[in-house]
C-alpha cells in the first residue's frame, strides 16, 4: 500500500508539472480567462489544486515549509503567472513528497479529522485521505487540460500509465 501511495504521488507531481509546462505557452489573457470548469481560470484552478494539497498535508500532521507555515489562506491573486504557481506547487509538493517518503504501514489506518470551510467534519483513515488528494488533483488537472486544449495548448496524454516506467 505504501508503494502504491508513493507511486500515486509521483504521478501527481509529474502530471501536474506537464500541465504547468503546457500553461507556459498561454497568453496572460488566456491564463486568467474565466472558464466554466474548475475554479474559474486556469491559474485559479491550479492554485486551488496546490492549496488543497497544502490543507490535507496539515490535516495529516505533515510539516509545511517555514515560508508557508504562517499563511492562513491562499489567494490566487498572489500568483500572477505560471512561474509563481509552479514555485508554489513545488513548495507544497516537496513537503507532501517528504511526508509520503516517510510513511509507515501503521500510519495508514490512523483516523484523521478534517473540518471543511462549510462546517462539515470528515473522519477518515490516512490512506483514504491520501488517495482523495490524488483524485482531487486529477479532477482539477483534467479541467485545466480541457481549458488548455480549448486554447490550442493540449498537454497531451495525462493517464497514469503514461508516467510509469516499463518493466522489462
Amino acid at each position: 500500500m505504501i508503494q502504491a501511495l508513493q507511486t500515486a504521488y509521483e504521478f501527481n507531481r509529474k502530471a501536474t508539472e506537464r500541465v504547468l509546462d503546457t500553461a507556459e505557452g498561454l497568453t496572460q489573457e488566456q491564463w486568467l480567462a474565466a472558464q466554466t470548469a474548475g475554479r474559474g481560470s486556469i491559474r485559479d484552478t491550479l492554485v486551488h489544486l496546490a492549496g488543497g494539497m497544502r490543507v490535507w498535508l496539515t490535516t495529516w500532521g505533515g510539516a509545511l515549509p517555514p515560508e508557508e507555515a504562517s499563511r492562513k489562506t491562499v489567494d490566487p491573486e498572489d500568483f500572477p503567472d505560471v512561474a509563481a504557481v509552479r514555485a508554489y506547487f513545488r513548495l507544497i509538493d516537496g513537503a507532501v513528497q517528504a511526508y509520503v517518503k516517510d510513511l509507515k504501514l501503521e500510519m495508514l489506518d490512523e483516523v484523521h479529522t478534517r473540518t471543511f470551510s462549510t462546517g462539515t467534519v470528515q473522519r477518515l483513515p490516512l490512506w483514504q485521505m491520501m488517495l482523495s488528494v490524488t483524485y482531487h488533483s486529477m479532477q482539477h488537472r483534467s479541467e485545466v487540460a480541457a481549458m488548455l486544449t480549448a486554447f490550442d495548448h493540449s498537454p497531451g496524454e495525462l493517464g497514469f500509465t503514461t508516467f510509469l516506467p516499463s518493466v522489462n
